[in-house]
């Protein structure tokens, strides 16, 4: 009988824990949605549109449950953005290539199912005057599929210091650095706030899975 007391008693405390966590999580999920939208576009920063898109597009994936980046593509001749992106690793189910900035990319090559012809001299990678925007710094899978992609320029709001591949071409393997040597990749001009912002929605969740992983295999 005490055993089922003490059993009952540590069931009652961990779900309780769990439902403080998600009380706690909402809560910062809506501090964060209003941070988003009571901010007021910096025109000193060229970037801010942008940067205020990707952030948004970063939120709706949270309340997905997926990871909290946002991305978009812009032409750069006409401002318009052309496609959006946002994680969707969770969503509906697991996918583990749904990366905003891969989301981005397939919605918008399968909306414009380009083809290749060498006889009319038609190159699917021609990307002419097109700009990735996304909220955080490629990983080392997103960049190597932007570069294939034939996009030139990639703007990201913050760095990845852990999982980040942009600022680290150095360390790419010797055909993809090639591959890579006329694109540009660079932060954003985009206000500290904004920054902040992105950050924030990224740190949302903890990415604790290798550390999970390393730590079931020993």
């Amino acid at each position: 009988m005490i055993k089922k007391i003490v059993c009952f008693s540590f069931v009652f405390v961990f779900l309780a824990g769990i439902s403080c966590a998600l009380a706690g999580d909402k809560e910062k999920l809506n501090k964060l949605e209003k941070r988003i939208t009571s901010y007021t576009m910096n025109k000193t920063y060229k970037d801010d549109l942008y940067g205020l898109i990707v952030v948004k597009c970063a939120l709706a994936s949270l309340k997905e449950n997926s990871g909290g980046i946002g991305a978009c593509l812009v032409n750069s001749t006409t401002g318009k953005v052309v496609e959006y992106g946002r994680n969707r690793q969770y969503t509906t189910y697991f996918r583990s290539d749904l990366h905003a900035e891969m989301d981005l990319l397939n919605r918008y090559e399968d909306r414009m199912k380009k083809t290749r012809s060498r006889e009319k001299g038609i190159n699917p990678r021609q990307c002419k005057n097109l700009v990735l925007v996304t909220s955080v710094e490629p990983c080392p899978m997103c960049l190597t599929r932007i570069i294939n992609s034939g996009i030139k320029t990639v703007l990201y709001l913050v760095e990845d210091k852990r999982g980040g591949m942009a600022t680290r071409l150095d360390c790419l393997p010797p055909f993809w650095r090639e591959f890579a040597a006329d694109r540009e990749f660079r932060k954003a001009a985009c206000s500290p706030e904004l920054e902040k912002i992105a950050h924030d929605l990224f740190h949302f969740s903890q990415r604790g899975f290798a550390k999970n992983r390393v730590k079931n295999n020993s």
